[in-house]
């Protein structure tokens, strides 16, 4: 058994900047992490100052070897299965059983993307979701952006820096008049149709494939995934969720703090939008908020 101040699952960017914060304020903080990352498919990060370009593993890797260098910070390689107790005396079952008196939730967000063959084998590389992590890279192509579920006119004008050739897939989702007004602009074109296949080399998408076997060719695809917690252990805790049209997330406060007394949230999981970079600032925040709350000082 491991006893500690915190207990951080999850040791990606968010958990791993919580984990520093404690660190350097002389609390003992173990991590846990399965190795899951949520860009563990994309080849760079970017948009992350100091560090554009590099791999997620990378920064992962050199970021973890930071805390480690500091002897009040622990990592445990496994899943954390069970989170028992309450502020101040927490247990955490897992790779080994860990005593905490707060826990920091970072395990991330799982993307659930349409039920396409071959959409899954480009996700990362060139079919993707964020401008600005990945339109630099695929910009001046033929792209195109799929709607699943809903007509994505944000992404519909939000693209335009990154390409002027914009294929909107409908995929079988109604485009209300309104819509339609919005879309008709130069550089955007409608394709009609479902799409039932993602046709690529390694990764590198060529073309869809539409009902009736037509083709669309296109050197890159946007998305807008559904995003959900990747584990359910805040949920178990009695965490309460937000659902917004993206997805569900974890509610936290100014302090990332989430509803259940002792438990903080950081990263992904505690936001709508997915971001390397706000993932790391909002797992700062939670550690050093945490470091105060275990001192009795932390603002309300």
């Amino acid at each position: 058994m491991i006893e500690a101040d915190v207990a951080v699952v999850g040791g990606s960017f968010a958990g791993l900047s919580a984990a520093i914060m404690l660190a350097r304020g002389r609390r003992r903080v173990v991590i846990i992490d399965e190795g899951l990352m949520r860009n563990l498919y994309a080849h760079a990060s970017h948009g992350f100052l100091g560090m554009d370009g590099a791999a997620p593993q990378a920064i992962r890797a050199k970021g973890l070897a930071e805390v480690l260098a500091y002897p009040m910070a622990w990592y445990l390689e496994g899943r954390v299965e069970r989170i028992s107790g309450k502020s101040g005396a927490f247990v955490l079952q897992g790779p080994e059983e860990v005593r905490a008196a707060r826990v920091i939730l970072a395990y991330g967000q799982r993307d659930r993307l349409p039920d396409i063959p071959g959409l899954a084998e480009c996700w990362g590389k060139t079919v993707v979701q964020c401008p600005y992590c990945h339109g630099y890279e695929l910009a001046d192509r033929t792209t195109g952006l799929l709607a699943w579920e809903a007509i994505p006119m944000h992404h519909s004008v939000h693209l335009a820096d990154w390409t002027d050739d914009l294929i909107l897939l409908e995929n079988g989702v109604e485009v209300t008049e309104d819509q339609a007004s919005e879309l008709d602009r130069p550089g955007l074109r409608r394709q009609v149709g479902k799409v039932v296949r993602v046709h690529h080399t390694g990764g590198v998408i060529e073309s869809v494939e539409l009902e009736g076997g037509d083709r669309a060719a296109m050197r890159a695809l946007y998305l807008v995934t559904w995003q959900e917690p990747a584990s359910p252990l805040g949920e178990e805790l009695g965490c309460e969720v937000v659902e917004t049209p993206m997805g569900r997330h974890l509610k936290v406060d100014d302090h990332q703090r989430t509803t259940v007394p002792g438990v903080f949230a950081a990263g992904d999981l505690a936001r709508p939008y997915p971001s390397a970079t706000q993932a790391a600032s909002t797992g700062n925040r939670a550690g050093a908020a945490c470091h105060q709350d275990l001192l009795g000082i932390l603002d309300d």
